[in-house]
């Protein structure tokens, strides 16, 4: 049989709930138990017949007695009247300082609580108009600063950065790396990122766009998934869904979550070519990280009525502070059409400009056929890629080496035992041109080292060891890159280095030594989403330049182009380049010590004398 509870554990249960419900609930308590002694009080001394004992005084006015003594022990001190009336109202002081000690502690903590509820950041935002931020990382950052650029001339721009993270700790982060937040106004929250109701803090009803920038595939797809039903929810069809994901295979499921309100990103690929590029061509990273960024040149899609009936080469000999690179015609990009394509009537035109508005055209300017190298003899040559270091993106990676290898190179790969995932490497039948080395060994050993290098490799590429943290990870790429400069010096060459890093910070780090170029991936994914989250258009032609299908951005000998020694004006470098259906946007210069610049878009088109090693940096057919 069971053993009903007493009225009194009833009683403190009850009170243990109403306890539990916060500072209302407890100032609701002491307002009636006030409210009660007030009046019982009050009555009581009527009953009694006032201090004085003549019962002049009315029950209003000696209830408003009783509150005063209640909320107020100096009274008492000044009170006169007879025994009755005066313990009574010792009575009432006593339980008012009770319930007054009571009440400043409940709005004590109660305030207390609201600071560290707001401190927090649970409280829903009240803006329009802002792009939300769901995740944080090493990737906020650089996002963060692309919009802060993006947004130099807009007054008031709004970004709320949403994560289950600490908020004063996000925005110490935040402003400790972000240099110069311009006219963003930063606002952090705290919330699981694929929780509604935690969502719904950053008021997506009245957002422009929302980044999902998250490690975990999966939890992108489920973030994804609940952005898109609150926007649907609530009725929000102006703002749209930027988000990347890094297996392929998610990549459907995703773009399934997100519907049309989502472009769903993912770069391994593209990062993938970039590697085998930097090897090839140092610099390539700096030129996709150039248009990629709101400063300096970027990319821009400008109604031009003027350039109505011309080709693109035609148009780029009458432009003379930016390129154009292709058209939109019916909302679809057209980059790096045929030769014989010509700008129509609501065309748009797609170029390579230091600002918008660069569309003013000149007379058309001469171009010098003299220049032009007509004998092009060019081959590729058999050559060794060492590759140290393992991750998932290295099977792209050699399927892009294999891609643009000269028949009978060779690719060592070096990484410490259990690291490598053969079964994820390409088979052997799967490449034509290179051939596959796989090692285990202690790479971060200087012996070990001497003996890859030995072999003579024409580039190394040093991975970043993606089961470790990312600062662990970093700090290792700096030691072997510490170890490979060392050796470059005892044997005196210097081999092309490049490193794949994560953080930034790094990155500055290791530019105190020699290194070739840098891919910092997750750099790259950011402002490939910061671009798209300010003006979704962006996308179609992104992913046209940097999917392996269309045309992309290529470094070429100059040698191809014109002959060397003597100046050659950037008009006749395009021109030239145009004969081979390729458009130039830009050059890359050799220093007699091995340093390069690379000038994207020059500011001058002026002639310049280029030596024998020079690149042309082109746009052109996969």
């Amino acid at each position: 049989m069971k053993k009903k509870a007493s009225a009194w554990q009833r009683f403190r249960y009850w009170f243990d709930n109403l306890m539990s419900k916060g500072t209302a609930s407890l100032l609701l308590l002491l307002a009636v138990i006030t409210t009660v002694v007030v009046v019982i009080g009050g009555m009581l001394a009527v009953m009694l017949g006032g201090a004085d004992g003549s019962g002049a005084d009315s029950p209003g006015q000696s209830i408003w007695f009783t509150l005063m003594h209640a909320i107020n022990t100096g009274v008492l001190a000044k009170e006169e009247g007879t025994v009755p009336y005066l313990f009574v109202m010792t009575i009432v002081t006593l339980v008012g300082i009770f319930i007054t000690s009571f009440l400043i502690g409940t709005i004590s903590n109660g305030i207390k609580d609201k600071v560290a509820d707001l401190q927090r950041g649970k409280s829903r935002i009240i803006e329009e108009d802002h792009v939300v931020i769901i995740g944080f990382d090493e990737n906020v950052t650089s996002i963060i600063e692309e919009l802060a650029l993006a947004n130099e001339n807009q007054k008031n721009a709004v970004v709320v950065v949403m994560a289950d993270e600490d908020k004063t700790e996000m925005e110490d982060i935040i402003r400790d790396r972000v240099e110069n937040l311009g006219n963003i106004r930063l606002v952090c929250r705290n919330g699981r990122p694929d929780s509604p109701k935690d969502l719904k803090v950053c008021s997506l009803d009245t957002c422009k766009s929302i980044i999902v920038n998250l490690s975990d595939d999966f939890m992108t797809v489920k973030c994804v998934l609940a952005c898109e039903s609150l926007l649907d929810e609530y009725g929000n069809d102006e703002a749209f869904i930027t988000a990347t994901v890094r297996d392929r295979e998610v990549l459907h499921p995703a773009k399934i979550a997100g519907g049309e309100r989502a472009e769903i990103l993912n770069f391994q690929k593209t990062v993938a070519r970039l590697m085998v590029q930097a090897g090839r061509h140092p610099g390539m990273s700096e030129i996709l990280s150039e248009l990629l960024s709101f400063k300096g040149n970027e990319i821009y899609v400008e109604d031009m009525p003027s350039t109505v009936g011309h080709t693109l080469q035609d148009i780029n000999l009458r432009l003379p502070h930016s390129t154009a690179i292709g058209m939109v015609r019916n909302e679809e990009p057209l980059l790096n059409p045929d030769a014989s394509a010509v700008v129509q009537e609501g065309d748009q035109v797609i170029l390579i400009a230091h600002d918008d508005g660069a569309t003013q055209l000149q007379d058309r300017a001469a171009v010098d056929e003299n220049a032009f190298q007509r004998e092009p003899n060019i081959t590729e040559e058999p050559h060794t890629l060492l590759v140290l270091g393992y991750s998932d993106m290295l099977k792209a990676i050699l399927h892009e080496e294999d891609q643009y290898a000269a028949k009978g190179s060779k690719v060592i790969i070096a990484a410490e035992e259990g690291k490598i995932d053969m079964d994820a490497l390409p088979k052997p039948e799967e490449l034509e041109n290179i051939e596959l080395d796989v090692r285990e060994c202690r790479i971060f050993k200087r012996a070990v080292l001497d003996t890859l290098v030995a072999e003579g490799p024409s580039s190394i590429l040093l991975m970043a060891d993606p089961e470790l943290s990312e600062e662990e990870a970093d700090s290792r790429t700096l030691m072997l890159q510490l170890h490979l400069n060392d050796i470059g010096e005892e044997i005196g060459t210097d081999i092309p280095l490049v490193i794949e890093m994560n953080s930034t910070r790094n990155q500055r780090l290791s530019q105190t030594m020699r290194a070739t170029d840098f891919v910092i991936s997750s750099r790259i994914t950011a402002k490939m989403m910061a671009q798209i989250a300010e003006e979704r258009h962006k996308k179609a032609i992104l992913n046209d330049l940097l999917s392996d299908g269309g045309s992309t951005i290529y470094m070429k000998p100059i040698t191809r182009y014109v002959l060397t020694g003597e100046p050659v004006d950037y008009y006749t470098l395009g021109a030239s380049a145009a004969r081979y259906g390729e458009i130039a946007i830009g050059y890359k210069k050799i220093a007699e010590d091995g340093s390069f610049t690379i000038e994207v878009n020059p500011r001058s088109k002026a002639a310049t004398k280029f030596s024998d090693n020079d690149d042309l940096i082109v746009i052109a057919k996969n």
